[in-house]
């Protein structure tokens, strides 16, 4: 049965008993996520954090909303810095990934189909497959359509399609006016005070 990334620190530094770890990875079946399947407060990549300043690395323009009926309401400046206290990732298309053999660790077969969500970072996604959905786990066994990713006998499977998401990060600005950034395409160093 897959591991999370945090059951997994969390039996590494010896706070789960095994006992604890079997019931706390235990995941329910459910129904393939309804599109578009929209991960509030997802922040994807290994550096993205909220809560703390943001400067722009490029001019950036503001919404008022993430939602499709938005408007422009200001843009941010290339050095501005802004507070960004959260964010989502809308999933219109999930991402494909063609299992080439094998991993029984995972519960995975040669020819399976895993669809992805959001990336959260290090290796990990929100996934999909056989019928359960894992909100963190480890994909670093596959390789991009760029040929990136895993390499030689770690690599058990390809993304054969990135699918189509969005992020949306959520910022205020210095006027303590609050927007919407489409995060495609911005440039921000994030985490830096």
């Amino acid at each position: 049965m897959p591991v999370s990334r945090t059951c997994r620190a969390l039996l590494i530094s010896g706070i789960l008993l095994p006992g604890v770890v079997a019931t706390a990875v235990l995941q329910t079946k459910v129904k393939q996520p309804t599109l578009p399947y929209i991960d509030q407060g997802a922040c994807p990549g290994e550096y993205c954090v909220y809560g703390s300043s943001w400067m722009a690395r490029k001019s950036a323009p503001v919404y008022d909303t993430w939602q499709s009926q938005r408007r422009r309401i200001g843009q941010i400046a290339a050095g501005e810095r802004v507070t960004a206290p959260t964010g989502l990732v809308i999933t219109t298309k999930p991402g494909t990934i063609r299992m080439d053999r094998d991993l029984p660790e995972q519960g995975l077969k040669r020819g399976d189909i895993i669809l992805t969500y959001t990336y959260r970072g290090e290796g990990f996604s929100a996934v999909w497959f056989g019928g359960t959905f894992y909100p963190d786990f480890d994909i670093s066994f596959s390789k991009w359509p760029d040929g990136s990713g895993c390499g030689g006998t770690q690599c058990a499977a390809t993304y054969t399609n990135l699918g189509d998401k969005v992020w949306w990060a959520q910022v205020q600005l210095r006027s303590g006016a609050t927007g919407w950034i489409n995060m495609t395409g911005a440039d921000f160093d994030m985490g830096k005070n």
